[in-house]
């Protein structure tokens, strides 16, 4: 299918430019300019609306918890650990959910176990389109999630596991990796044949640092323990929540570890969340650390996303570095940069269309594009078939 937007706004140079064409044509966004001719199949003249690329929530539970039921697939809390649980034979991509994540506008989502556990399991990258995972799936082993602070500990109360402490959380993510290494060290080894074991063998990526270690901390010092896991067995590393990630702006920002922030509209309801601030994205991004926002779904509906870049906005931080908490950054942070994230030739033709700026609550969501698929949310917008 071929797609043209016609007088729109899109953002240039960290301003939107009115008066532009963005073409899409099988699934891909073809040529961006003032001055487009070309016969398409959709014409879509947009009246100076804005125009941006998809968002992206960097971290969600998006399909894995289904709305509206008392059940869920989100996380395994009696076991100990599960580095093994992959969220593509969880989601369920015809949930209410994945509708309303389109409806607002989001197109991209990294999707986790719940951070119940030590080591929760893989985490994956999907577009909300399609009827299967399979179909939306852009990066199946995008990092491995796993979690410092209360979430881990309460439920290690509850069902009554060994280690219920912070040093027990993270003693047994030492005792595991190092057990990953030494079967990563086995297999390598031409001497020694190893039965293959499920959990070790997702872990794998992680110790070759293909992909990184996804920490879910709130507070500084859980922050802080997880760095040292990082650096103790040379992982790549992001810090998922971040409540207190501005008091570590320095240390971030030395060692290059990049923040998805949130969710920011939570109220301090626990403990760790006491240092919660607005101003946190300014005061990372100041410092020079790359921050996604995400609303964590289903911790806030999905449609809060825009809400907390507006918030982050009405604290000091810039409209471009704002949208781009919810588009450029969390593509870079998930490794998807050369393909999401931006509207440029030759990436994905994920699109959406706005009635005025996207960071203003008042706008509506009026169309959306997701690799090249259409899908219509106003009246307003009026289709012109094979101009």
């Amino acid at each position: 299918m071929s797609i043209i937007f016609n007088n729109v706004r899109i953002i240039m140079s960290g301003k939107f430019f009115p008066g532009q064409k963005v073409l899409v044509e099988k699934g891909k966004i073809n040529m961006v300019g003032s001055s487009i001719h070309k016969n398409v199949e959709k014409s879509i003249e947009c009246n100076q609306k804005y125009l941006v690329p998809g968002l992206i929530d960097a971290h969600s539970h998006l399909g894995l918890f289904e709305s509206c039921s008392p059940m869920n697939d989100i996380a395994e809390s009696w076991a100990e650990i599960t580095p093994h649980l992959r969220p593509l034979d969880g989601i369920k991509m015809r949930d209410r959910a994945m509708e309303d994540a389109r409806r607002a506008g989001i197109t991209t989502c990294m999707v986790c176990p719940a951070s119940e556990l030590p080591i929760a399991g893989i985490c994956s990258i999907l577009k909300t389109n399609g009827n299967s995972a399979d179909v939306g799936l852009i990066v199946e082993q995008a990092g491995v999630l796993m979690s410092f602070g209360e979430l881990p500990k309460a439920n290690a109360r509850m069902t009554e596991k060994p280690h219920s402490t912070r040093m027990g959380m993270t003693a047994v993510i030492r005792e595991t990796l190092m057990k990953a290494q030494d079967y990563y060290a086995a297999k390598q080894s031409k001497k020694v044949v190893k039965d293959r074991e499920i959990d070790m063998e997702a872990l794998i990526p992680l110790i070759r640092g293909e992909v990184p270690m996804r920490a879910c901390a709130h507070r500084a010092e859980d922050i802080m323990a997880a760095i040292r896991i990082a650096e103790e067995f040379k992982l790549k590393l992001v810090i998922e929540h971040g409540t207190e990630a501005h008091l570590l702006t320095s240390v971030l920002a030395e060692k290059k570890i990049p923040v998805v922030l949130g969710p920011t509209l939570l109220p301090r309801f626990r403990e760790e969340l006491n240092e919660k601030t607005f101003e946190s994205a300014i005061i990372l991004m100041d410092a020079g650390v790359d921050v996604a926002l995400t609303c964590d779904y289903p911790g806030l509906p999905i449609e809060t996303l825009r809400v907390a870049a507006a918030m982050a906005m009405q604290y000091g931080l810039d409209e471009r570095r704002a949208l781009a908490a919810i588009t450029e950054i969390p593509a870079k942070i998930l490794g998807v940069d050369e393909r999401i994230g931006k509207i440029k030739k030759g990436y994905d033709g994920d699109l959406a269309l706005f009635s005025g700026h996207p960071l203003d609550i008042r706008s509506k969501l009026e169309a959306l594009v997701v690799d090249g698929d259409l899908f219509i949310f106003s009246n307003d917008v009026k289709v012109e078939m094979g101009s």
